[in-house]
């Protein structure tokens, strides 16, 4: 039994290095993903700008404009210009999400709105967020110029557009649809999964060891992050506190210093000493490291808490790939059960002996009973058609399942570079920022320090 040290000793252990961990039993099969990300697209380039309020009240709406440069192909246009909704933009996650189970896409900005949605800041950080989407979105091998994307980069509204994203399938009306069909799938799987007697440990059973290594240090991950953004928001609620608190201090010294002097005049006349300057040398100082202290704290907010934010929403986003994964394998056990199911049924109508007649009706309810309440039979035939409709639909699940495990076998190693880079790069702009910091406090109380030595030797 392990002792309540080793205990917490684990669970407080760090998590496992993710290069360690392998998704095929080949490694030499498995791409090299560099430090710097992956093999991106270059001949895309995308922004999104001039976010722009339509219309009044409640059926106010923000757009955005969508602007393209290329020279690929698979585009129609070297440079397109477009406008679009954030429901829009939803449209094409989930477009993609649904056609491309297992790749990892990068999160939207949050939808929640907890201020004035046409505020100029709101509408900058949504904007920002919808520009890193679409980066990443052309950036991916992958996704690039697929079908769905290049039409929302390049068709207007009331063209195919329009007819390939219907008004339901977007904004609040699209979002309910899409929740409820989800919701409606995911109770289907469960109930064939539990009708056919596939268990969650039977299922976990048929994954690859690694790969669960890889999900449940993803699990520990989003944890962490968690964790460190919560700490993230206090140090820069901290670093904003220090400034405000340094200030007041800065004037409350200024006060102390005029109060000074003017007492030690009035008591000592010309004999007054200079504490009153140095109050005022201190107040200075203090104050002097108001502005720059509240600069660095909304500097660690955007360097330092925002990536760690986008970091978490894109474990999260990972987590919804490893979803589709586990879903498509229950399908496809339960899918299995089935067909055993059949083959049951259709070998025992091959072997076994013909049924006894059933005895004749006499009378006239009998005969009307008996064709109400008496089963149809089930030929051979029949069975054998269902048998082969639920081998066509283990193909089917077999082929989603292993489409889904082929792209994850890149996309979880090429997220965790890409989260490697924005966590790195999170702390050392931490540290960055922190030292500016200590610098610019330093600086400013050694200006004083000799005017405050002086007087106290006094």
């Amino acid at each position: 039994m392990m002792s309540e040290e080793n205990d917490a000793g684990a669970e407080d252990a760090p998590p496992p290095a993710y290069e360690s961990i392998h998704f095929a039993e080949d490694a030499d099969a498995l791409p090299e993903v560099p430090r710097d990300g992956y093999v991106k697209t270059k001949t895309i380039e995308v922004s999104v700008t001039n976010p722009t309020k339509v219309g009044d009240g409640l059926t106010a709406y923000a757009v955005y404009t969508v602007s393209t440069k290329n020279k690929d192909p698979a585009y129609k246009k070297d440079e397109s210009i477009v406008v679009r909704r954030y429901s829009d933009f939803q449209w094409l996650r989930g477009r993609l999400s649904t056609l491309y189970p297992g790749i990892v896409l990068f999160p939207l900005p949050e939808k929640t709105v907890t201020t004035n949605p046409f505020q100029s800041d709101f509408l900058e950080h949504r904007r920002s967020g919808l520009e890193a989407f679409m980066k990443k979105v052309v950036e991916h091998p992958g996704l690039g110029t697929c079908e769905d994307v290049v039409m929302f980069l390049e068709e207007q509204g009331g063209s195919s557009w329009d007819q390939r994203a219907p008004w339901y399938s977007r904004g609040a009306v699209g979002t309910a649809l899409g929740a409820v069909d989800s919701w409606f799938q995911s109770i289907g799987t469960a109930t064939e999964t539990w009708s056919t007697g596939a268990g969650m440990e039977s299922v976990m059973m048929e994954e690859d060891p690694k790969y669960l290594e890889a999900t449940e240090y993803l699990l520990l991950l989003e944890e962490r992050l968690k964790r460190a953004l919560k700490s993230g928001g206090e140090i820069v609620n901290a670093v904003q506190n220090l400034g405000i608190l340094t200030g007041t201090f800065g004037e409350n010294a200024h006060h102390l210093g005029d109060c000074e002097e003017k007492g030690a005049k009035m008591l000592l006349g010309d004999e007054a000493g200079g504490l009153g300057q140095a109050f005022r040398q201190v107040g200075s100082a203090a104050c002097t490291m108001r502005a720059p202290t509240e600069a660095q704290a909304e500097r660690l907010a955007k360097e330092f808490r925002a990536p760690l934010k986008q970091a978490l929403q894109y474990v999260r986003a990972a987590k919804e790939s490893i979803d589709a994964r586990l879903d498509a394998l229950l399908k496809l056990q339960a899918c299995r059960a089935k067909v055993q199911s059949k083959r049951a049924k259709l070998e025992h109508a091959l072997h076994a002996p013909p049924p006894p007649p059933p005895p004749q009706p006499t009378t006239i309810f009998e005969r009307l009973s008996a064709a109400v309440t008496s089963p149809t039979p089930v030929t051979v035939e029949e069975l054998q058609r269902d048998v082969g409709l639920a081998e066509s639909a283990v193909n089917d699940a077999q082929a989603k399942y292993d489409d889904i495990k082929s792209r994850m076998t890149n996309e979880l190693p090429r997220v965790h570079a890409e989260l490697e880079q924005v966590i790195n790069a999170a702390f050392a702009n931490c540290a960055v920022t922190m030292k500016a910091l200590a610098e610019t406090h330093v600086e400013a109380w050694e200006s004083v320090f000799p005017g405050c030595t002086a007087d106290a030797a006094a």
